[in-house]
Formats: structure tokens, C-alpha cells, sequence
């Protein structure tokens, strides 16, 4: 039976209440037990008239789901494509420094870093750019 998410009219559901309670509804299911547990829920979100809710509640999902799994996902800007090396290489790196099992690399394209790349996990931001690094030179030399 799928958990239920109980509130009173003066209470509504956060985003993230609903996600968690989607989750543990979810987890080790079948994919039959999920496309119900999934029906309950949209109907569940209409009853409560909080479909509105629907964009923030996969993306709570998503985060929820990562962490249970031990998956990082991270954005990676450099000023081309990544080579196959370099991408193992980052995996590497975020495997070890998040004990990660699996990391997910969304590349981005940005010339004007000049080179190296910056990565992004959630709200950490790790600048190796050649745009960065110059602009630090240039400050130390302008003291």
C-alpha cells in the first residue's frame, strides 16, 4: 500500500515532503508498483490541488534519489568538449572526494574560461579556469 501524505487545510505538503514520501512509496518496487504508486500520487497531488508543485517535486526526487544511491551529479564547463581522459578522470577525482559510486558529468561548453574547467556539485563550485587564474594574476600584480 503507498504511503500516504496526511496534512490538514491549514498545512499544505512542502515540495520536498512529497518527494521523500514518493521515494520510500517507490523504493524497491517493481516498475508495475511504481506506475500505481505514481497514479496515487498525481491524483493525491490534484486532490490537494498542489500539481503546481509537480517541477520541484522531481527535481527534490532527483536529489533524494542520488544521495540513497551514491550518485553525484556535477557540471563541468571547459572551453571545449572533454576528451574521454579527462572525463575518467574527473569521475575520479569526485568518486573519491564525495565517495561517490557513480558520477554523472553534464559538460558544458564555455570559451571564454580560456581552458582548464570549473565544476559544480549542488552549491560547491571548483575553479581551475585559465579566466580565474588570470584574473588573480592580474590582481596580485595590481597591489
Amino acid at each position: 500500500m503507498p504511503k500516504q501524505i496526511r496534512h490538514d487545510n491549514n498545512m499544505k505538503a512542502t515540495a520536498t515532503q512529497y518527494a521523500k514520501a514518493l521515494y520510500e512509496a517507490t523504493k524497491d518496487k517493481s516498475q508495475k508498483e511504481i506506475d500505481a504508486v505514481l497514479a496515487n500520487f498525481v491524483e493525491t497531488l490534484s486532490k490537494n490541488n498542489q500539481v503546481k508543485l509537480a517541477g520541484s517535486i522531481e527535481k527534490k526526487f532527483g536529489e533524494i534519489y542520488n544521495q540513497e544511491n551514491g550518485i553525484v551529479e556535477v557540471e563541468v564547463t571547459s572551453a571545449r568538449k572533454l576528451e574521454s581522459y579527462q572525463v575518467h578522470k574527473v569521475e575520479s577525482f569526485l568518486k573519491d572526494k564525495y565517495s561517490a559510486k557513480k558520477v554523472k558529468i553534464n559538460n558544458k561548453i564555455d570559451e571564454s574560461i580560456k581552458g582548464g574547467i570549473i565544476i559544480k556539485v549542488g552549491d560547491e563550485i571548483m575553479n581551475g579556469s585559465v579566466e580565474r587564474q588570470l584574473k588573480e594574476l592580474k590582481s596580485s600584480l595590481e597591489k
